[in-house]
């Protein structure tokens, strides 16, 4: 008798399940593309809010851009396997990661030409800035490694074995942290900043193969946009999943803007993400369509996303970087 009143039953539970949760409008819209000149691997795009300019790793250089104008203000020569590049002008220089020479080039902010190659771990990629032990750190996919680096001196102070490849990092200052997607073993490492080791690794699951990675201090979330179509929100006082959103194919790059409280992971068809209202509770974002979209870049002054677009690797094709700004 219990199962034929729970058999039906069910088809009522059915309908009583919740409905999909209701889009928010991003709040951007395509405001201009830059289209760049000379060859077609892309990778980081990082924003330089002091210095009004914009770094795109672009084959084997870095082009500048003029954020007011939308011009080009000049390039990084020489760095074969371009990655990203940083400015940090407390020390009055720019950085950028050479893959194929593993290198950290070290560059003038106002002339932008090389000052110093620093030998790091094999295939440096990501790199982070870590205000409070004063280095820029290169995070070495093929080596498995971080190569933190005086930002002063332009000395290695210390090399930082890891479990697996990492991807993109996120400093959390107050907690004197440094956290990295490790991509080969879904999951997160966390290092101490002072003493250069890692103190922590956590699984993502659900989500897989991370990549691009954020940090909300405010509310205490990572946001890792992961290669299976998920957007991941990582409670760092726990380390237990506090939500996910749908995400787009092949996500390499997370942002989040602090002031309007979207977190946005980019992806070949589509640019998606979260609205966090706080440390539980999210509201899913219109996607944004960002055709051949790979990693992104936002400006926390301005709210204006960026977004780099391209063929696919080894493909022939325009490279351009979306800008988004707000309506």
């Amino acid at each position: 008798m219990a199962f034929k009143l729970f058999a039906a039953l069910l088809p009522f539970l059915v309908l009583a399940a919740p409905a999909p949760l209701q889009e928010k409008p991003s709040g951007l819209s395509k405001s201009a593309e830059f289209v760049l000149e000379g060859g077609t691997s892309f990778d980081y795009v990082s924003v330089d809010a002091a210095g009004n300019r914009l770094f795109i790793a672009h084959g084997p250089k870095v082009d500048v851009l003029d954020l007011k104008k939308g011009t080009l203000l000049g390039e990084i020569s020489g760095v074969d396997g371009s990655h990203g590049a940083i400015a940090v002008h407390e020390v009055k220089r720019g950085f950028a990661t050479a893959g194929r020479k593993n290198r950290l080039i070290a560059f003038d902010l106002e002339t932008f030409k090389t000052q110093k190659e620093i030998e790091t771990g094999q295939g440096p990629d990501a790199l982070l800035y870590v205000p409070s032990a004063g280095e820029v750190w290169t995070f070495n996919g093929k080596g498995r490694s971080i190569s933190c680096v005086d930002a002063t001196t332009l000395e290695v102070k210390a090399t930082i074995p890891l479990e697996g490849k990492p991807e993109a990092p996120a400093d959390h200052p107050e907690k004197g942290l440094v956290y990295v997607n490790l991509e080969d073993k879904s999951s997160i490492a966390v290092v101490d900043s002072k003493k250069h080791a890692v103190i922590a690794t956590h699984p993502l699951a659900p989500g897989e193969e991370p990549t691009g990675l954020a940090l909300d201090a405010k509310n205490g979330l990572l946001f890792a946009g992961c290669g299976n179509k998920k957007l991941v929100a990582l409670d760092v006082s726990t380390w237990k999943v506090a939500g996910t959103a749908d995400i787009g194919e092949h996500c390499d790059g997370v942002a989040f803007d602090p002031g309007t409280g979207n977190v946005f992971a980019s992806a070949v068809d589509k640019t998606g993400g979260l609205h966090v209202q706080g440390p539980a509770s999210f509201e899913p974002l219109t996607p944004i369509e960002t055709k051949g979209g790979k990693t992104c870049a936002l400006d926390p002054q301005t709210h204006t996303l960026y977004v780099m677009s391209g063929p696919g690797r080894g493909a022939a094709g325009t490279v351009k970087v979306l800008v988004f700004s707000p309506k």
